[in-house]
């Protein structure tokens, strides 16, 4: 029997990058706007640039997409933050290569945010009466797939220092990638 979806608490969801100033950001709060209450959306860096902002060309292209960045404070990935997310959104090999080092083994709920888009045409969609289920529920389908058929993990350029048109190139990237992932679990809440 399914709990009222007021009692089943948020999936916790943390999207990786690299300095947690470009990618992860954009990919932290499309997911937290598109997800709403199905989902507490943090986002972090392998190498974080603490003390800085989001970047100014990543919050323009934001919002030629359609997303506002608010104020952002670089987070530092860390193996609690890791271990207590249940999805994990990376943007590149790079960042699973370190993720493994630091869990000692690719953790289950872990993923290229492409590798994820592109297994959600193939995964069971996951199990769950309300979006926070089914998002709870999300890296349990998304593994089972993995290991069924895996999925390249195509890298999320760094468009850190170069042209607006990497920047909205990549920020379409993640949108897209977001909509595949959203639309497979049914989360969108708006």
């Amino acid at each position: 029997m399914s709990e009222h979806p007021s009692t089943v608490r948020p999936a916790r969801v943390t999207m990786v990058c690299t300095g947690n100033i470009c990618r992860s950001p954009a990919m932290h709060y499309l997911a937290q706007r598109d997800w709403g209450d199905a989902a507490e959306v943090t986002s972090a860096g392998i190498y974080a640039e603490i003390g800085m902002d989001a970047t100014q060309e990543m919050r323009r292209s934001a919002r030629r997409h359609g997303l506002t960045i608010p104020r952002h404070r670089p987070t530092q990935l860390d193996r609690a933050i890791l271990s207590q997310a249940d999805l994990v959104l990376v943007a590149t090999q790079q960042h699973l290569t370190w993720i493994e080092r630091e869990w000692g083994s690719l953790a289950p709920h872990v993923f290229g945010i492409k590798e994820a888009a592109e297994l959600t045409q193939r995964a069971d969609a996951p199990a769950g009466d309300s979006p926070r289920e089914r998002l709870t529920n999300a890296a349990a389908s998304l593994h089972a797939a993995r290991v069924a058929h895996p999925a390249p993990v195509r890298s999320l350029d760094d468009p850190w220092s170069l042209d607006e048109a990497t920047y909205d190139r990549v920020m379409g990237e993640i949108v897209e990638d977001l909509e595949a992932l959203t639309d497979w679990a049914e989360l969108r809440t708006a």
